[in-house]
């Protein structure tokens, strides 16, 4: 009997512990496992790069094992920053478009804002723009010798076509008397053709880190015309003049050779489309959604021409450690971005 039972006990043994190990594997697994995150994006107007990039988002988070990320279409970035800091249900589930620049006019009150807002923290940067001025007049080098002319700009709300263009005409070179016209970017290259502005802003969206430069649309038919155009930058001491007066912006120079027909580089100013949090956002979503960015950043690029910019050492260009959310510092770091 004893020598039937030892070998029953010893079976039982282990299948008790198979099943004991099984259990402990299934107690492990749910607790690794995690609930569906939901993250709400507010991009752009529709058709836009920035609405486009949203939405390349929301696909490449279908493939995360948790975090699902849906993207909204808004009125823009200045809509974007006081709904964020509107609604404090928003705070720890949404992600929005915005910009340093823009984020700095709104924590002063500074129009387009009337009252101070607080400030997010990146998560990544989309695009890179990078705008200056273009005339059909050799005479004109920029500074005290456009007093008075007419410039035509994009439409007055554009942070980068026209309210930081305008800070650096007015803060940098100190010209307040010129003929500004908000006209939006196509319009402006427009008059600019039809004699009817001396000078029009121009530009493009760059990688700063590859030395790419892809021109916005209105600046590349400007270009195609054939007609010899006369670029003006703004030089370094008029860019670090306006960042003097809190205008987030970072000095720049599009190297010779960049835009074509243009055998002089260009100094200027860029500014950065972004994803920013606010400060409340839980650290370990905005750490797998940077994560997620990071190691997926090659399809934006099948998304939108813009997108083929972006690269992993352009997602923290121009941010300071202290401007990052701690959870996407984290990624940036053991990605070796940092």
């Amino acid at each position: 009997m004893i020598k039937t039972q030892r070998p029953l006990l010893k079976g039982h043994i282990v299948a008790g512990a198979a099943v004991a190990a099984l259990a402990a594997a299934t107690l492990t697994g749910a607790a690794q496992a995690r609930e569906e995150t939901k993250i709400s994006v507010l991009g752009a107007p529709f058709g836009t790069g920035t609405y486009i990039l949203c939405n390349a988002l929301e696909q490449i988070s279908n493939k995360h094992p948790w975090l699902r990320v849906t993207a909204s279409e808004t009125p823009g970035y200045v809509f974007n920053l006081r709904k964020l800091n509107a609604d404090e249900s928003l705070k720890t589930n949404t992600v929005i478009g915005s910009g340093p620049a823009l984020m700095g006019l709104a924590a002063r009150g500074v129009a387009p804002f009337k009252e101070k807002l607080g400030k997010p923290k990146l998560i990544a940067n989309l695009t890179i723009v990078a705008v200056w001025l273009a005339s059909l007049d050799d005479s004109l080098k920029g500074g005290s010798d456009i007093s008075g002319k007419r410039i035509a700009l994009g439409k007055s709300a554009q942070i980068n076509w026209a309210v930081l263009p305008r800070a650096v005409i007015e803060n940098g070179w100190g010209v307040k008397d010129a003929n500004v016209q908000y006209l939006g970017p196509k319009p402006a290259v427009q008059a600019l053709l039809d004699g009817k502005a001396d000078l029009a802003i121009v530009g493009g969206y760059i990688n700063p880190k590859q030395s790419k430069l892809a021109l916005a649309p209105p600046t590349l038919e400007l270009v195609a015309t054939g007609r010899k155009l006369n670029h003006i930058g703004f030089a370094k001491a008029a860019v670090d003049k306006t960042i003097a007066k809190e205008f987030r912006i970072v000095p720049f120079t599009i190297d010779a050779g960049m835009v074509e027909g243009n055998d002089q580089a260009i100094p200027t100013f860029i500014d950065t489309a972004s994803w920013v949090v606010d400060p409340s956002f839980p650290e370990d979503v905005a750490y797998e959604l940077t994560k997620m960015i990071i190691e997926n950043v090659a399809a934006f690029g099948e998304a939108h021409a813009v997108g083929k910019l972006m690269s992993k050492e352009s997602l923290s260009f121009g941010w300071t450690p202290e401007d990052m959310h701690p959870g996407a510092l984290k990624a940036y770091k053991e990605a070796g971005l940092l």
